[in-house]
């Protein structure tokens, strides 16, 4: 949506406090489709959930490019944050089941990064338009793989293999799970949960206002939509590199020395990126440097939530975990929204969101000393 909206919102002429509301449909969404999609999970299984989950993001992401104003690009944004939201906590889990403990927190952090190259992928689309291509093919082609991979992967669950697997991952029946509240916050966990949500809350705050508004501050920089697209590409592939180095530093002997550094990292590269004037390659390289900060932040917050929670209850975890920090994702593209509106510069901007990111550091350091769940 970041790399679209210089072109989208031209055309299709909403304000910049509109815009606000729309790029926060996708994370409204994602919040319900996250808490829904984890439970769910854990009776269903979470194959099963993730193939239903990436048909209807799928599907939604194909609606978000035949919009034509702004009561259908913000439903067609909010179904596809309700698929998106089931989708996450379950590949999540299924990542972090699939690595031995000792590896986990490098393994999910690896999966994850490629999150962020798809987003750099998306960057380079909107290099397109001068061959004629328009913002929405950016959702035609953001749809139809989704889509493509549901299909993949219902195929996959009428295999011999994912049969050999039923009874350990879609049970235990219903009744067995527990309920919501004690997942959550029963035998000690209430620390650990309350921890994770406010460290997902702050860190994707300060993420999601990057993605969605990075493109459009650049702009309102000086420089050209071209620049800014190369500006995101920069921020999303310095992350997905960045996330991988940073999981095996935070895996290693010294994680509560990382944590500080990183957010500390996310601070000054927040300060870079406001401070920069004039030169492009400045602004690129401080938007590298940032990219791999608070990337590599939230990827790594995404790798220890399914530490935390044991098997059968992991995707309610999980879930939960990711709708937190979803919903400090729709606040950060909102007060982006309105301090633009309110006559703000680009680097006012960014530097109104460093106490944020001192907040989210402070929850995950604190994490560092919860005890965590075996993998299976």
């Amino acid at each position: 949506m970041g790399v679209a909206a210089p072109r989208l919102l031209a055309e299709l002429g909403l304000s910049s406090r509109l815009s606000g509301v729309v790029f926060s449909a996708a994370a409204m969404g994602l919040v319900v489709g996250a808490v829904t999609g984890g439970r769910v999970a854990d009776f269903i299984g979470r194959r099963r959930t993730l193939a239903v989950s990436l048909a209807l993001f799928g599907l939604c992401s194909l609606l978000t490019a035949t919009a034509g104003n702004a009561v259908e690009l913000f439903l067609a944004r909010l179904a596809t944050g309700l698929g998106l939201g089931g989708a996450m906590p379950n590949f999540i889990a299924l990542a972090a089941e699939a690595a031995a403990h000792r590896h986990r927190l490098r393994t999910v952090t690896l999966v994850m990064a490629l999150m962020p190259l798809g987003g750099a992928v998306a960057g380079l689309m909107a290099l397109g338009e001068r061959y004629g291509w328009t913002w929405r093919a950016i959702f035609y082609v953001g749809g139809s793989v989704p889509l493509l991979l549901s299909l993949l992967i219902a195929i996959g669950l009428r295999s011999a293999g994912e049969a050999a697997h039923r009874s350990r991952e879609l049970l235990p029946a219903p009744a067995a799970v527990a309920n919501v509240a004690t997942v959550l916050f029963g035998a000690g966990q209430a620390a650990t949960t309350l921890l994770l949500w406010a460290g997902y809350f702050f860190t994707q705050l300060v993420l999601l206002l990057m993605l969605n508004w990075l493109p459009s501050l650049i702009v309102g920089m000086g420089f050209s939509h071209a620049q800014a697209s190369w500006a995101s590409i920069c921020f999303n592939v310095s992350g997905a590199v960045g996330a991988g180095i940073l999981g095996s530093l935070h895996a290693g002997p010294h994680r509560r020395l990382w944590v500080v550094l990183t957010y500390v990292g996310m601070a000054a590269a927040l300060a870079g990126v406001a401070a920069v004037a004039g030169s492009f390659a400045h602004v690129a390289a401080a938007c590298a440097l940032a990219g791999v900060f608070i990337i590599g932040a939230q990827l790594i917050l995404f790798a220890l939530a399914p530490m935390y929670y044991a098997a059968p209850t992991r995707g309610t975890g999980v879930g939960a975990a990711v709708a937190a920090g979803r919903a400090g994702s729709i606040v950060g593209p909102l007060v982006a929204g309105a301090l633009l509106a309110g006559g703000s510069a680009s680097s006012t901007v960014l530097l109104a969101i460093v106490p944020f990111v001192a907040l989210g550091g402070a929850a995950a350091l604190a994490l560092t000393w919860r005890p965590s769940q075996p993998a299976a």
